[in-house]
């Protein structure tokens, strides 16, 4: 029994020696390429529309994690994957939310513009730049709902300017038109002055009495 020890001993160390031997190591964990080139990209997209301010909290965490990412790169891919997948919802994050605080900014200019020409009847003045004026405007309205912020930002501008033309437009021809109004009036009570004038001179003159 003594004699068999060593070899059962002896079996059990060279079956646990092959087992080690077998068990494949685990895989490397590859660059996180993808999740970095996201990160960047909705960082870029974010600090185009200037949001980091809007969602202050949310951009700051995101570029920590974004510079977390980076410096794992290739040292500890699993790491830096972690890392990145925490900035990318980081910066989606600050799209979401300061996007619609950013496009909800435009918007209010572009609905001043619009009100200026809706107070000056510009859909009557000018009905047809205001119409192509008010088109644009419900189409960077729909792209904010869709959040889309390159369509509704470009839509947005361009229709606070639309408004702003047509405004101008309607304006002035208020203004020529009121300037008319005033130069008949003017020429109503010159011409009642002169009338008073002849009819004063005609009195003089006793010709201009009643009963003459």
């Amino acid at each position: 029994m003594r004699k068999a020890l060593p070899i059962v001993l002896a079996m059990t160390a060279f079956l646990l020696a092959v087992s080690c031997a077998s068990t494949p190591p685990e895989p490397p964990v590859p660059l996180p390429e993808a999740e970095l080139a996201q990160a960047k990209q909705l960082k870029e997209k974010a600090d185009l529309y200037q949001l980091g301010p809007l969602a202050q909290a949310e951009y700051t965490a995101a570029e920590a994690d974004l510079k977390a990412g980076e410096a794992a790169y290739g040292e500890d891919n699993a790491v830096a994957k972690a890392s990145l997948d925490k900035a990318i919802a980081g910066y989606q994050a600050v799209i979401s939310k300061g996007g619609a605080l950013y496009l909800g900014t435009i918007g209010d200019r572009s609905a001043t513009a619009k009100k200026s020409a809706d107070d000056l009847k510009a859909s009557v003045a000018v009905k047809d730049d205001y119409t192509k004026a008010l088109a644009v405007y419900d189409r960077a309205l729909a792209a904010k709902t869709a959040g889309d912020l390159a369509a509704a930002t470009k839509d947005f501008e361009e229709a606070r300017t639309l408004f702003e033309a047509v405004a101008k437009v309607a304006a002035e021809k208020r203004d020529k038109a009121l300037a008319a109004g005033a130069e008949v009036d003017q020429a109503l009570e010159d011409s009642a002055a002169k009338a008073a004038e002849a009819q004063a001179a005609l009195e003089a003159e006793g010709l201009g009495g009643e009963g003459e």
